[in-house]
């Protein structure tokens, strides 16, 4: 049995900032990083984002 993961992400709660890793064919096939002021957004889910103000707020 084979399971992979399509999209991964990583929280840095000392950079304040997140990455999100896209994978095909168990590959990254694309990333990007969001910091404060910007929204992380989902390379496979339409619509499902995070502010990133908003994860880190204090």
């Amino acid at each position: 049995m084979s399971c992979w993961v399509e999209e991964y992400w990583i929280v840095n709660p000392d950079n304040m900032e997140v990455t999100i890793y896209h994978f095909e064919e168990n590959n990254i096939s694309s990333s990007s990083t969001y910091k404060n002021g910007e929204t992380a957004k989902s390379f496979i889910f339409d619509g499902l984002g995070a502010e990133i103000s908003r994860v880190f707020k204090r």
